[in-house]
């Protein structure tokens, strides 16, 4: 077995993770800055819905060739390639990058004159015109996005992982600045320059990775081969099939959050907003620790692999499942006890009035159904990417799409249950793909993913984590004045504090009591994998 394998352990999983989510938990913080911003300045307006479906539309290929389907098939060949030369690998990331930014040129520029064409000769209402149109200004960005994306891959290869999750800090500050210079512009003309300031923040994002792509290029290739491609190379059709089969399964993913976002505006105008609003929080967990986990275990997996250690590869993956589950199941718990004095920290001050704020935990509570399979679904995608398995995970995607699709056109059309049935459809689809990828990686290698120390570790988190949630919500039921127990008991018409002091005592008095009791608990219990994430060992008592 090599050195490079030998390195790879839980410790060093960790130490990857750890770095990544670093940078990442700083892109997160000023993610709510951005979010808490708009909140604001322009609340949940029908002009900012569209502005927010328009983004999503617009970032429908930044999800196809910028994120999951390119990282997971450039990953495990740049892995090979650089393992029998690093200028080998050089020479596949450089022409990948160049052959890229060409085709995603061609294709962005085609779909500008399509919309351009349907915005002036399409017969539209005026509200689905300004969202082409919102679109189309914001369609440039997603070049520089997905050049991101591709560099992000790279430099995790290199082990550099906190710049990868840092750089989206740069994007964040200047929407920030761009949402604050315009708030007092009405909601319906400041949507366009904001438009053109998310075009400006991309760049900017991407640009942060830029020095240390070209050092690797340079080092490798020299000067003048760093900047002389063979575009749509040879070596390029092997990322083919993986790109292919990641691009339908990822674009039946994101058709569906663009039809998502179409669904809530039938449920009502303001809709986008509560989900935008909601997700933005679930979404913080699930990049922390989700996506951080995802990001540090595809590279050793690749690599157990290519060496047929399989019981390295299951240790690993055992490994991020147990620690997933230490910090994706109190952040579960802590979404319900602790959303309304959350939401109401954040977003309730300004034009974000009660009714956003209700309607927005409602969406939130939705999503948070779905918290843990979704980032167990990060981590198994992997684990058959690692062994060039691109088909299943496809398939669960493409599956769990058409679950999501008829769940919430039952939902929404038939029982009017209105946005926050989208995010509880989100949610069961979730658990869909997740079983979905279980059973067939179970089957595959011939292990159960839970074995008994998983399932041990998985009893004891899980257990601290309810005594805590049961213990917070006394507290803000009986000393906080929390309204959680009054909407779960179908309460509505709401009244939030609106005081900032008051809101910021009730979420660290209840926020405070979820942390004190789980950890308590978490060291009565022994919960090793809860322990080792605050750096606390307990002795073992003697038999």
């Amino acid at each position: 077995m090599s050195d490079e394998v030998l390195a790879d352990t839980p410790k060093t999983v960790s130490r990857s993770t750890f770095a990544f989510l670093s940078g990442t938990f700083l892109s997160r913080l000023s993610g709510l800055g951005r979010d808490m911003a708009m909140a604001v300045a322009f609340g949940s307006s029908p002009a900012i819905a569209a502005f927010m479906v328009a983004f999503r539309f617009s970032n429908l290929l930044r999800r196809l060739f910028g994120e999951g389907p390119l990282a997971s098939g450039f990953i495990p060949h740049f892995e090979q390639l650089r393992a029998a030369s690093p200028e080998k690998g050089a020479q596949f990331f450089r022409d990948l990058f160049f052959s890229m930014s060409l085709f995603l040129l061609l294709l962005i520029g085609g779909i500008e004159a399509i919309l351009c064409g349907i915005l002036k000769w399409g017969q539209l209402q005026p509200d689905n015109a300004q969202i082409l149109y919102l679109t189309i200004l914001m369609m440039p960005g997603v070049l520089f996005i997905c050049l991101f994306g591709l560099s992000s891959s790279f430099l995790q290869c290199e082990k550099r992982f906190f710049i990868t999750g840092f750089a989206p800090v740069v994007f964040n500050l200047v929407w920030i600045g761009a949402a604050l210079f315009f708030k007092n512009k009405d909601p319906i003309e400041a949507v366009f320059p904001l438009s053109c300031a998310v075009v400006i923040a991309f760049l900017m994002q991407w640009l942060m990775l830029v020095p240390q792509t070209l050092a690797y290029l340079k080092k490798n290739l020299g000067e003048s081969k760093s900047f002389s491609p063979k575009l749509f190379s040879p070596e390029l059709r092997s990322l083919l099939k993986p790109l292919s089969l990641g691009i339908i399964g990822v674009g039946a993913v994101q058709i569906n959050s663009a039809l998502d976002a179409i669904f809530a505006r039938f449920a009502s105008l303001e809709g986008p907003a509560y989900l935008w609003y909601a997700i933005r929080i679930e979404q913080v967990p699930v990049a922390l620790f989700g996506i951080a986990l995802s990001a540090a275990l595809l590279p050793p997996l690749s690599r157990a692999i290519k060496n047929a250690d399989k019981t390295q590869y299951f240790t690993l993956l055992r490994f991020s499942l147990r620690r997933s589950f230490s910090l994706i199941f109190p952040c579960t718990l802590g979404i319900f006890v602790l959303g309304a004095v959350g939401i109401n920290f954040l977003y309730g001050h300004g034009s974000f009035d009660h009714t956003s704020t209700y309607h927005t935990l409602l969406c939130l509570w939705g999503y948070g159904l779905g918290l843990l399979p979704a980032v167990f679904v990060l981590l198994l995608a992997p684990a058959f990417y690692a062994d060039k398995e691109y088909r299943t995970p496809m398939l669960a995607s493409v599956a769990s799409v058409i679950f999501n699709i008829a769940l919430t056109s039952l939902f929404v059309f038939s029982w009017k249950w209105g946005a926050f049935s989208i995010a509880i459809a989100t949610s069961l689809s979730a658990w869909f793909n997740y079983f979905f990828l279980a059973s067939r990686l179970s089957k595959k290698m011939g292990e159960r993913l839970f074995d008994k120390a998983v399932c041990n570790s998985l009893f004891k988190t899980g257990a601290s984590a309810l005594i805590a949630a049961v213990a917070t919500l006394c507290v803000g039921k009986f000393f906080a004045g929390d309204p959680t127990m009054q909407i779960l008991s179908g309460e509505v018409g709401i009244l939030f504090e609106r005081s900032f002091m008051l809101q910021l005592m009730q979420f660290v008095a209840m926020s405070g009591t979820f942390l004190l009791v789980f950890f308590s608990y978490s060291w009565m219990l022994n919960a090793e994998d809860v322990l080792e994430l605050v750096g606390v060992r307990k002795k073992k008592q003697p038999c």
